[in-house]
């Protein structure tokens, strides 16, 4: 398998642990599953910085990714299943990288075996499309509201994370990358936040593949200015959703983000004032 389709497993790898994560419901299996998505993660990152440095071309296609499952010991084997499956791609010989990745993902396969020796067997639902939030009394009105938000925002934050994490394979510039990760963490934790809700309500998915002109941009400047305007379209989005679902507990949730999404347009305003040349006041 050439270098660039090692790429494309990784990043299905990194998805498979990061949404069986999200699709569990006890909170030390869900820690543990998304603490190894974050590693996979990493790993996807020094590889894209790696592919930079040796002129390999390589994108965020995926096919298919097999993971859901209907308990907690059937994704155990599903996800040791992808680790084999991404490891038999790996190429030969001692590379430190490769070497990393392996050593990691033996671990990850230990520690999915204890897993399902000391947790009894749980039944996922992140996938019956029930559409209910058992702590939240909504109506039909406010449950539409609450799912066309949650799809929508869920792709956006998966969307930024690879586009800001694309951006900073390229990047020379210390305070463009540090502003990037800082975007990265943000988005991550969107993502978990509202993908968690999608499990409660069984709708959780993986998000549409995204297509390339939407992170092989040509001109950051413009880059930046259309990502400022869809953080205040997002911001609304929030304030809208807080609004129609008229619930304090959710309300409170959704300012939260919205006040959140204030700091990212500071950030990207700091980055178009650094591309421009100008010092940031």
């Amino acid at each position: 398998m050439n270098k660039s389709n090692i790429f494309q497993k990784k990043h299905e790898l990194w998805l498979s642990f990061l949404f069986g994560a999200f699709s569990v419901q006890d909170d030390k299996v869900f820690d543990i599953l998304y603490d190894f998505a974050m590693i996979e993660f990493r790993h996807l990152s020094w590889l894209g910085d790696k592919h930079v440095e040796e002129g390999v071309e390589f994108n965020f296609d995926k096919n298919e990714i097999d993971f859901q499952a209907t308990d907690t010991h059937t994704l155990y084997k599903k996800l040791k299943a992808n680790i084999e499956l991404t490891q038999s791609h790996y190429p030969s010989g001692v590379d430190v990288m490769y070497d990393r990745f392996r050593s990691d993902e033996i671990y990850f396969i230990q520690k999915l075996d204890e897993l399902a020796v000391r947790y009894e067997k749980e039944e996922i639902t992140a996938y019956s499309k029930s559409r209910v939030m058992t702590d939240y009394d909504l109506n039909k009105e406010q449950t539409d509201a609450l799912t066309y938000f949650l799809f929508e925002e869920s792709y956006k934050e998966y969307e930024l994370i690879l586009v800001y994490l694309y951006a900073n394979f390229f990047t020379d510039s210390k305070l463009l990358s540090g502003i990037f990760i800082d975007l990265i963490y943000e988005s991550q934790f969107h993502l978990k936040s509202f993908a968690r809700m999608l499990r409660e309500m069984g709708l959780l998915h993986v998000p549409r593949t995204l297509m390339e002109q939407i992170y092989k941009f040509d001109d950051l400047e413009t880059f930046l200015i259309d990502g400022i305007k869809e953080e205040e379209a997002a911001k609304e989005e929030c304030l809208k959703l807080a609004k129609a679902v008229d619930n304090e507990a959710l309300g409170n949730f959704f300012n939260f983000i919205n006040f959140q999404e204030n700091y990212h347009i500071e950030l990207m305003q700091k980055a178009l004032v650094h591309i421009r040349g100008k010092d940031f006041e």
